[in-house]
């Protein structure tokens, strides 16, 4: 199980408050904290229930001792030379490869609108999902899976794009997500509504500084011109979800709040003003203070699913997130 789904909207009290209490402007912050506050110094997040991390077992998600400890310092990546790679692209519901796919790939974790620079790489994958590549060690790297019209929707691909995935430290196999157009079809259908076309989807997942996947954190995004993504009241408006906790179906939950033992959000219907960056921002409860944890810029793109799994406050991320 990986890091994305597409879902439709919940229209939870305590979502809905917290996305109108953040304003559509960016407002202040806490020095300490990270945390948007009034023009009183008053926290404006709603604070937070207790988090906790996960990590994967088989169909079960097992607790692991949750780790702030890169918090106040970021992660910092120490790229090394080039290693071969092993990229298996895998479907996300059904976890089956995924063969006779583009894909673009970016070692300096940039996705551009060719793959015509140095820094990308371009491959079909083959009869069992993978193709050979090299990267940085211990970088982080970017990728694009090109939609692709298959004899069935379970065989046809939608576009992903998505950021941050770390390289290994040594030559081994890592894994990129498709999603089918099953996938596309089949949750909105059971949430009773319809895709807007044109529209984005941005999903991930957001860990702590071990890699453990957080319960009880929230997300919040904002455009390019620095005004929140609000909470929509219809099916075709932006709306803001987290799953289920189940690694053995991966659906939405419409009761949640927060996000579950899989660390997993979502955000449908997301109007794409241009083509410059939008700013992904998570907040969890670290010590009984609602702190930021994680900000993310990064483009996104109509008609596809934008993946930023949110990672502990990167030191280079790049520079229109706040520091820690």
């Amino acid at each position: 199980m990986r890091s994305l789904s597409f879902v439709g909207r919940s229209a939870g009290v305590f979502t809905l408050a917290f996305l109108v209490a953040l304003g559509c402007d960016g407002g202040g912050g806490d020095e300490d904290s990270g945390v948007p506050t009034g023009d009183s110094g008053q926290v404006m997040v709603p604070d937070l229930p207790a988090s906790a991390a996960y990590r994967e077992e088989g169909e079960a998600f097992e607790p692991v001792s949750l780790d702030w400890g890169c918090l106040d310092t970021g992660v910092e990546p120490t790229p090394g030379e080039p290693v071969d790679v092993t990229f298996n692209l895998i479907d996300f519901q059904d976890d089956f490869p995924v063969d006779d796919v583009e894909v673009w790939l970016f070692s300096d974790n940039e996705i551009a609108n060719d793959c015509s620079g140095p820094m990308c790489q371009m491959f079909t994958t083959g009869t069992d999902g993978s193709a050979m590549v090299t990267l940085p060690a211990n970088g982080w790297y970017a990728y694009r899976v090109l939609p692709k019209d298959g004899p069935t929707r379970q065989q046809s691909v939608f576009g992903v794009f998505q950021y941050n995935e770390p390289a290994p430290a040594s030559a081994g196999p890592v894994e990129g997500n498709s999603v089918s157009g099953k996938t596309i079809d089949l949750i909105p259908a059971l949430l009773g509504i319809s895709r807007e076309e044109g529209t984005a989807t941005v999903s991930g997942r957001i860990t702590d500084c071990g890699g453990g996947f957080v319960e009880n954190a929230v997300i919040r995004l904002y455009d390019p011109d620095g005004n929140l993504v609000e909470q929509g009241d219809l099916g075709d408006e932006p709306s803001y979800h987290f799953f289920n906790g189940d690694a053995s179906n991966n659906l939405p939950d419409q009761a949640r709040e927060t996000s579950h033992r899989d660390g997993l959000y979502v955000v449908v219907q997301v109007p794409v003003i241009d083509d410059r960056p939008y700013r992904v921002e998570a907040y969890a409860n670290v010590d009984g203070e609602t702190r930021l944890v994680g900000c993310e810029s990064a483009r996104i793109f109509r008609d596809a699913v934008t993946i930023l799994n949110m990672t502990p406050l990167r030191t280079d991320a790049p520079a229109s997130c706040p520091a820690p």
